[in-house]
């Protein structure tokens, strides 16, 4: 039921979507506070809380687009490289599911905005493949991740991510490499620049060598929710890469290519968490996007059809358990 609803780009498919959206995020509407605190050295982020943080409806219109626009940008990127079907909503349900499982992110939080740049990257890097030279294209990845980590910090470590990715298409031109570590570094000049203009430049470079530290899995307190969730999601996760690694010689070599680097997107975003202790749950909605991308692709390319409507039905039904706390009565 729900794979041929969304393995159709009708009109009415992407109207669910909307409202499916709408719905499961207008809990942002009746937030006493639907915007998540200034977080460290995050410029751009503190800005956007001093403008919104008065404007409840204006903030929750913002949200809810962002999470639909995410959503769609993160399909076409999948149908556009051929990795999912064409005619396929299946990506940005996902994502929309994914999104929505936890109460405790549904505001506006630095990370629902920089996943429009990762997305927007991620889609911008997998073409540089098939192109002799891309210096422009790596120039503007290389600013995208700098613009997200004046958001959120600690997502500047996705530059690792195109490095990497530069292997797997075999680009060992200095060039790119070079271009990318400028792209990375010119917005960060600007904001020294600014810094320095204001005389607080030393303070603020204390502040970012102090924005780091590691995480330690010993504070976390799960509640029954969040331990079933996050071991469904693992088991559909594992699966998905165990799948790829063991056909992804079938594939055809540019779709190989691309494969290998979701993985790797994949792997780096949970390497994030480790130096994120001072922006909490933060760090694993960064997860999200590569989570979505994997999931996607392991249910496109599945040939069980009763397998993948069952996770796509047991997602849904876990999310609606989780909102009406259903698992807090055994815990």
């Amino acid at each position: 039921m729900l794979t041929k609803l969304f393995n159709s780009n009708s009109i009415s498919s992407l109207a669910i979507l909307i409202i499916l959206a709408i719905v499961l995020w207008s809990k942002i509407v009746i937030n006493v506070i639907p915007l998540y605190g200034i977080i460290p050295v995050s410029p751009l982020y503190k800005f956007v809380y001093t403008l919104l943080h008065d404007y409840k409806i204006i903030i929750a219109f913002i949200t809810i687009a962002l999470l639909i626009t995410e959503a769609l940008l993160l399909n076409h990127m999948l149908s556009k490289n051929d990795l999912i079907p064409k005619n396929s909503y299946l990506g940005a349900y996902i994502f929309i599911i994914i999104s929505s499982l936890f109460s405790d992110i549904i505001l506006l939080n630095p990370v629902l905005i920089i996943n429009i740049f990762i997305i927007t990257a991620i889609g911008m890097f997998l073409p540089v493949y098939e192109k002799h030279e891309a210096y422009a294209t790596v120039f503007n990845i290389g600013t995208i991740i700098s613009v997200a980590s004046m958001f959120y910090f600690p997502s500047f470590i996705l530059i690792v991510l195109i490095w990497v990715g530069f292997i797997i298409f075999r680009i060992f031109s200095w060039r790119e490499w070079f271009i990318s570590i400028l792209g990375l570094i010119l917005p960060y000049i600007f904001l020294g620049t600014f810094y320095f203009w204001n005389d607080c430049f030393e303070s603020k470079l204390e502040s970012y060598k102090n924005a780091l530290s590691l995480i330690s899995f010993h504070d976390f307190h799960l509640s029954l929710y969040v331990i079933i969730i996050v071991s469904f999601l693992g088991i559909i996760l594992l699966l998905s890469l165990f799948k790829f690694i063991v056909t992804i010689g079938e594939k055809q070599i540019r779709i190989r290519k691309y494969l290998s680097f979701i993985i790797w997107f994949f792997l780096i975003s949970c390497i994030a968490i480790l130096p994120s202790a001072k922006y909490s749950i933060l760090s694993y909605i960064m997860i999200i996007p590569s989570a979505s991308i994997l999931i996607t692709l392991y249910l496109s390319n599945t040939k069980k059809q009763l397998w993948a409507e069952g996770i796509l039905i047991s997602l849904a039904l876990l999310l609606i358990a989780g909102r009406f706390g259903l698992f807090s009565l055994w815990a």
